[in-house]
């Protein structure tokens, strides 16, 4: 069973339901406002799939290079892999206001550092982004086919935790999304994604 967060708060619980599908319940006296979602509004009832997750639910799930690594990973421990499984690993680290966590556990979003910098400096191709992968495929809760990792760069972590007023609960998790230049562009950007208080970095 995983703890469904909303806002750095327990939301609700999610559960697999029957062969292949999903069930959320919201916990008693949640926030209306701390809903998961517009289409799933605050109700006793729980809200049910035949199939698979509440879409709300698979919408940061990896795709691609990533979630084939995390599948190799994880799979032989879990002894299935489906998205009730990723969700449960990459749950933790999200882009967004939602976060996972086992029944029983704390919300503990700490991703390991990064130097944002030194990836601009070192800029060794297909080896450093295997690197990247393999340190934080499992702190990348985020979707696209194309391969790409969420990390954590200390100067911006610092300074989203002295920041007044934030967009994110959270100054623990990811602060930059790192994925491969697109078309071999050289150089790197760096682009705000103001919806979760991350940044975007391409680079090569």
């Amino acid at each position: 069973m995983i703890k469904v967060w909303t806002d750095a708060a327990e939301a609700g619980l999610l559960d697999r339901h029957e062969k292949r599908g999903s069930s959320f319940v919201y916990l008693p006296d949640v926030a209306r406002a701390r809903a998961v979602s517009v289409t799933m509004p605050m109700r006793l009832p729980s809200w049910n799939m035949q199939f698979g997750l509440p879409p709300i639910f698979e919408m940061n799930l990896p795709e691609g290079v990533l979630r084939e690594r995390l599948r190799l990973a994880f799979a032989k421990a879990t002894g299935t892999f489906d998205e009730f499984d990723l969700l449960g690993i990459v749950g933790r680290s999200q882009v967004g206001r939602i976060r996972y966590t086992g029944q029983k556990e704390q919300l503990q979003e700490d991703v390991p550092f990064q130097s944002v910098d030194e990836i601009l400096e070192k800029r060794r191709g297909g080896d450093l982004f295997r690197y990247l992968i393999e340190k934080f495929a499992s702190f990348s809760g985020i979707s696209g086919v194309q391969p790409k990792v969420l990390v954590r760069d200390e100067a911006a972590s610092v300074a989203l935790s002295k920041a007044d007023h934030r967009l994110s609960e959270s100054y623990r998790g990811a602060t930059h999304i790192v994925k491969p230049a697109c078309r071999g562009r050289a150089g790197a950007r760096h682009r705000p994604l103001r919806s979760a208080l991350r940044w975007h970095l391409s680079w090569i």
